[in-house]
C-alpha cells in the first residue's frame, strides 16, 4: 500500500480508537477506580472537547498541567487494567505480550474490538503520545516492537479467546468503578509510584495489578524496606508445636521491625498474622495476600483478624471483586507471597502442599528459603525436612539465623557475645532454686507453680517465694494462673 494511503488508514484507525476511548470515559459519568495514594483530592475526568470533531490527538484537555495530565493518564491505565483483570487469567501469554509491547489501554482495545489492531501499532506500540509517555516514564517493562510472538499469532490468539473472555464478564467500566468504591478498595498498577518493584522479579508472571485494602501509602515500605519482608507459610492443620513455633519466631521478627507476609488462611498463616499484630513495631506489621476478591474475606472465621490487618497493615489480591477463591487461585497467589518477601520461612508443610508451592516460587526468583525442623514422626514436618535434606532451605531455629545470614556473622557475633555476657551476669545473681526455675520456665507458655515445683523438687510455698523474687527482678511474670520467664531482650525493649 502506498505510504499516503497507509497514513490515511492509520489516521482513520487512530480516530476510531480515540472516539472509543472518549465514549468509554463519558459513560463513566465521573466514576473512576480509587487511586492508590495516601491522600488525593477529588478526581474528575478532563476529556478533550475537540474529540467531538474526531480530529484531536489528545484524549485529555490540552491545557492540563503536566502533573494533572499524568494523573488522568494513570487513572485511565488503571481502569483498563481493572477491566483486563476482570476477564484474563494471571500470566496469560497473550495479555502479557500485550501489556509489555502495547500497554493496558491498547491491549484492552484489541480484545474488545475485533478489527481494532493494526500492524503499525503492533510495531510502534501505543499511538497516543500522552499515554505512551506515561508508560515509558513509569520504569516498567514497556518495550514496543520487541515481541516474543508474531503479529499473526497474537491477533489469532486474541480472536480465539475473545468469545470465552466476553462470556466470563461483560465489559462494564462504570460497574467496575462502583464496586471498587462500595468495597472501599483501590487498585495499584505498574505505572503507579506505589507499585512494589520486587514483583517484577516474576517476569512474565508479574501480576497485571493489585487490589488493596488499607492505607496504600504503606506499599512504599515494601520496596524501601524489602530486606525486612519475611513470608511465613505452612500447614493449615498446624500442630500445637507448629503454632507455638510460628508465634515465637514471628514475635521475635516483629519486635525487630520485620514485615510478616502470609496468606490469611487457617493454621500457620493466621498464627503468623496474630503474632505480628501483637508484637509488631513496623509501620506495616503484617500483610495478607488473598486468593479471592476483596469484597469478602476468606476464610470467614478469620474475618476479625483480617479486619485488624486492614487497620494496621495491608490486604492485597490480584483477583477482581466478586470472584471467590479456588484451588488454582491459591496456587497462583503463592507466587505473590514469594515475590514480596526477601526471606521465606516454612514452619510446617506436608510434602505436597501450598507452602512448598510458595517455597518453589521463591527459589525460582532467588529468595532466601528457611525451614523449621519438626517432629520426625509428623506428616506436617516432611516437607520442611526434605527442603533441608536436599539443600534447598536452611535450618531455622531462632531469628538470629536470619539476621546472621543477612547482616554478616561478625557483627552479630559481637552482639551475641555482649548479650551472653549480660545474660550470664543476670544468672550469676540468682539463687540455685531461682536458676533451676528459670531453666524450667518457657518464654512463651505459662506453667503452673505446682508443675514447676514438681520439676525442681521444692515445696509449693518455697517455689512461690522464688517466683515472686524473680518477678520483682523483672525476670518472670504471671497471668494469675501460671508463670513464664521474661527474656533479657524483652526487658530491654520495655
Amino acid at each position: 500500500m502506498p505510504d499516503v494511503l497507509l497514513d490515511v488508514e492509520n489516521h482513520t484507525y487512530f480516530q476510531q480508537l480515540m472516539m472509543y476511548r472518549r465514549k468509554e470515559l463519558e459513560s463513566l459519568d465521573q466514576a473512576y477506580i480509587p487511586e492508590p495514594f495516601e491522600s488525593s483530592t477529588p478526581f474528575q475526568w478532563r476529556i478533550n472537547a475537540k474529540l467531538q470533531d474526531e480530529e484531536a490527538e489528545l484524549l485529555f484537555e490540552e491545557n492540563l498541567e503536566p502533573e494533572e495530565r499524568i494523573r488522568q493518564v494513570r487513572a485511565y491505565i488503571r481502569l483498563c487494567t481493572a477491566l483486563i483483570m476482570r476477564f484474563a487469567d494471571p500470566a496469560d501469554p497473550l495479555i502479557v505480550e500485550g501489556l509489555k509491547t502495547l500497554g493496558a489501554p491498547l491491549t484492552l482495545y484489541c480484545v474488545t474490538n475485533p478489527e481494532g489492531m493494526t500492524e503499525t501499532w503492533w510495531n510502534g506500540g501505543e499511538p497516543s503520545e500522552e499515554i505512551a509517555d506515561v508508560l515509558r516514564a513509569a520504569g516498567v517493562s514497556y518495550t514496543p516492537g520487541q515481541h516474543s510472538m508474531s503479529y499473526e499469532d497474537f491477533t489469532r490468539g486474541i480472536a480465539k479467546k475473545r468469545r470465552r473472555w466476553q462470556g466470563r464478564q461483560r465489559f462494564e467500566p462504570r460497574r467496575e468503578c462502583a464496586m471498587a468504591v462500595s468495597c472501599g478498595i483501590w487498585l495499584v498498577t505498574p505505572v503507579d509510584d506505589f507499585w512494589p518493584n520486587h514483583l517484577q522479579d516474576l517476569g512474565d508472571e508479574t501480576p497485571y495489578g493489585l487490589w488493596g485494602k488499607g492505607d496504600p501509602a504503606k506499599l512504599r515500605i515494601l520496596t524501601e524496606y524489602f530486606q525486612k519482608c519475611v513470608a511465613v507459610v505452612g500447614s493449615r492443620d498446624a500442630s500445637v508445636y507448629g503454632a507455638d513455633a510460628t508465634s515465637y519466631l514471628v514475635h521475635e521478627l516483629a519486635q525487630k521491625s520485620h514485615i510478616i507476609i502470609s496468606g490469611g488462611a487457617y493454621g500457620i498463616d493466621v498464627a503468623a498474622h496474630r503474632a505480628a499484630l501483637a508484637a509488631g513495631s513496623s509501620a506495616v506489621p503484617t500483610i495478607a495476600l488473598m486468593a479471592g476478591g476483596l469484597d469478602h474475606f476468606y476464610p470467614v472465621q478469620n474475618s476479625e483478624i483480617l479486619h485488624r490487618i486492614v487497620e494496621e497493615g495491608l490486604i492485597l489480591s490480584e483477583v477482581s471483586i466478586g470472584n471467590t477463591p479456588t484451588r488454582w487461585r491459591f496456587l497462583e497467589r503463592n507466587r505473590l507471597i514469594a515475590a514480596l518477601s526477601h526471606d521465606i520461612v516454612v514452619v510446617e508443610a506436608r510434602w505436597r502442599s501450598g507452602a512448598l508451592n510458595t517455597a518453589r516460587h521463591g527459589l525460582e526468583i532467588g529468595r532466601e528459603l528457611w525451614a523449621v525442623p519438626g517432629n520426625i514422626n509428623s506428616p506436617n514436618s516432611v516437607g520442611c525436612h526434605r527442603l533441608i535434606r536436599d539443600g534447598y532451605a536452611r535450618i531455622l531455629s531462632e531469628i538470629q539465623d536470619i539476621l546472621e545470614a543477612r547482616e554478616g556473622f561478625d557483627a552479630l557475633q559481637e552482639e551475641k557475645q555482649s548479650h551472653d555476657h549480660e545474660q550470664s551476669t543476670i544468672l550469676d545473681t540468682m539463687s540455685e532454686a531461682q536458676g533451676r526455675l528459670w531453666d524450667m520456665m518457657s518464654p512463651r507458655t505459662y506453667r503452673s507453680a505446682e508443675e514447676l515445683a514438681g520439676h525442681i523438687g521444692l515445696p509449693l510455698r518455697g517455689t512461690m517465694v522464688e517466683l515472686s523474687q524473680l518477678a520483682q527482678q523483672g525476670l518472670a511474670e504471671t497471668d494469675g494462673f501460671g508463670w513464664r520467664k521474661i527474656r533479657q531482650e524483652a526487658r530491654s525493649a520495655s
